[in-house]
């Protein structure tokens, strides 16, 4: 059970694991317990209940799942409404989505525009679109519904009466949903304002020159309303021929990749692709270039070397049923990827803190009798024995108070402290277990470093957890180095330095999450108490590491924290 837990904790899905983690901690705890009662009762556990545990493993982890899916389904739907929401105010149309189970309706602020009335008066009033139509036109809009009922996709255009008075024509495209069994579930709408394109039409009977040019002034107009929308987008647009020349890109484009269009223009377009992506790419721009619309997420290069993590959608551009290139809309979700991640790891620190909070109490309880009993044999052993196990009883009570740290933040009473002081007490404690191990530790510190307001058995912690690490990196022995020094007047640097088996880079990253840990027998747990208590002293940790050279861990902290 213990290497099946490390393994799954081991993966990386898209999916969070919460769901499936807590159904399974609930039902351990639950089996254990009726082990534990049968086994009180009749002396043994039936063989049958094992069998029965063993069968319910899945049931509860598939319990588990479809909490997760839900929740990671629930976070797609609120990006997906948001990027349609984002996409009914942004078209010069009115645009509407009727959901008939939930009795929702979605209508963008173009609206207004269109008739003149708040978005408020339809959202309250659903039947409120009909009401504005001109009697005359009620014949248009009762078969257009009609053809709604029979599942058909409608279109058709009438006038309707605008608060002023005036008469405005408009047309309506009707896209209904249906269900498997072919019940209508939901449509979708749009609504133009095409009052001057039936202007048109009226002139074009009086004379043809004279809607020529209006057809030419209207032209250049939408011309104009075009270049825009390109120019003003908010999203980076570059636009592509067929053979991924780079032709253009709207203003927004530099702030996504820091080069200007005339630097692009210079560039090959295919060395700002991430080398992992060049694929996806590739593959998404031929299907893109057959008039298929693509979306995908990839990695670009900036400017500056750094790696943004891009979402990307491709958009053919058509003409007379040809397509000539291709539009790609392009978004910066680096920093979402980074608040998932954050979500991610606050997720597992949940978990993990209930944990916390019942080992730390199971400790507790034998570590007072301990105490109770050596005071009452202090006098039968030696009093300096009897001083250092209260003394490692005390801190072990210490550190299990601190362990309660992941499960509820809790006052701390900070000092001053000789940081040094505090190295050479954890470095005589763990001296005898590194010469076991043919380690010599070698403590460097400058002679100037101030004291720093810490909670000094919280820094033991710490620095105990970081030297044993490097011991137990070290089977062939070796040397740890254990620098001190001030930097800037403002932050002391404590440094350990190994000569170890090292790690590799790319895990570097995920050390100090819950339960990632490079060890054949490891928790992950140490490595993590060790990051939230240099957060809380304002802190940070460093880690760098070179394979079979050894590791190198730098703990920044503040002298006034």
């Amino acid at each position: 059970m213990q290497y099946l837990l490390q393994w799954v904790f081991r993966r990386r899905l898209m999916m969070k694991y919460t769901g499936r983690i807590i159904m399974m901690l609930i039902y351990i705890v639950v089996t254990a317990a009726f082990k534990t009662f049968d086994y009180i009762e009749l002396g043994y556990v039936p063989i049958f209940e094992y069998i029965i545990s063993a069968i319910m493993v899945y049931p509860v982890w598939w319990t588990g799942l479809q909490y997760d899916k839900a929740k990671y389904y629930a976070q797609e739907a609120q990006k997906k409404d948001k990027e349609l929401n984002d996409l009914f105010n942004n078209v010069d149309a009115a645009i509407y989505s009727f959901d008939f189970g939930s009795k929702r309706l979605m209508v963008s602020s173009k609206i207004s525009d269109v008739y003149g009335y708040s978005p408020i008066e339809f959202k309250e009033n659903k039947e409120f679109w009909k009401k504005v139509v001109f009697p005359e036109d009620m014949k248009i809009v009762n078969k257009l519904e009609q053809e709604l009922i029979k599942g058909e996709e409608c279109k058709a255009e009438y006038r309707i009466l605008l608060p002023n008075g005036q008469l405005k024509w408009i047309q309506k495209r009707i896209t209904p949903i249906s269900d498997l069994d072919g019940n209508l579930i939901k449509i979708n709408g749009i609504d133009i304002d095409i009052n001057q394109r039936k202007k048109v039409e009226e002139l074009l009977t009086r004379s043809q020159e004279q809607n020529r040019q209006l057809l030419e002034k209207r032209l250049e107009e939408s011309e104009q309303r075009f270049k825009s929308l390109f120019v003003h987008n908010s999203d980076p647009i570059f636009t592509f021929d067929l053979d991924r020349k780079f032709i253009e890109a709207n203003p927004a484009a530099e702030n996504i990749l820091g080069y200007t269009s005339t630097e692009l223009q210079q560039k090959e377009w295919a060395s700002i692709i991430a080398p992992e992506d060049q694929d996806l790419y590739s593959e998404h721009f031929k299907r893109a270039s057959q008039g298929e619309w693509q979306e995908s997420t990839l990695s670009m290069i900036h400017k500056d070397g750094s790696n943004r993590v891009i979402e990307l959608k491709m958009i053919p551009i058509i003409i007379d049923r040809q397509c000539i290139g291709i539009y790609q809309i392009t978004k910066d979700i680096t920093d979402s990827i980074l608040a998932e991640e954050r979500i991610r790891r606050s997720d597992k620190l949940a978990a993990v803190g209930l944990l916390a909070a019942g080992v730390a109490h199971e400790i507790r309880n034998p570590l007072t009798t301990l105490k109770g009993y050596i005071q009452l044999l202090a006098t039968d052993i030696d009093k300096n024995y009897a001083d250092i196990l209260l003394s490692e009883i005390d801190r072990i009570n210490l550190i299990v108070s601190e362990f309660l740290i992941l499960s509820k933040p809790q006052a701390i009473k900070y000092e001053s402290q000789d940081i040094k002081l505090i190295l050479n007490n954890i470095t005589s404690i763990l001296e005898p277990q590194a010469r076991l191990n043919r380690i010599q530790i070698i403590s460097e510190y400058d002679s100037n470093i101030p004291f720093i307001n810490c909670e000094q058995n919280q820094l033991k912690q710490v620095f105990i957890n970081l030297i044993k690490n490097a011991i137990e990196a070290m089977p062939n022995g070796g040397e740890i180095i254990v620098k001190a020094k001030k930097v800037n007047n403002q932050m002391v640097i404590i440094q350990i330095s190994d000569e170890g088996i090292g790690i590799e880079e790319e895990r570097i990253p995920k050390l100090g999450e819950p339960f990632y840990t490079t060890k054949e027998h490891g928790t992950g747990l140490g490595l993590m108490v060790c990051f939230r208590i240099i957060e809380q002293h304002g802190g940070t940790i460093n880690i760098s590491s070179q394979l079979n050279k050894g590791t190198s861990v730098d703990v920044c902290l503040p002298i006034d924290c």
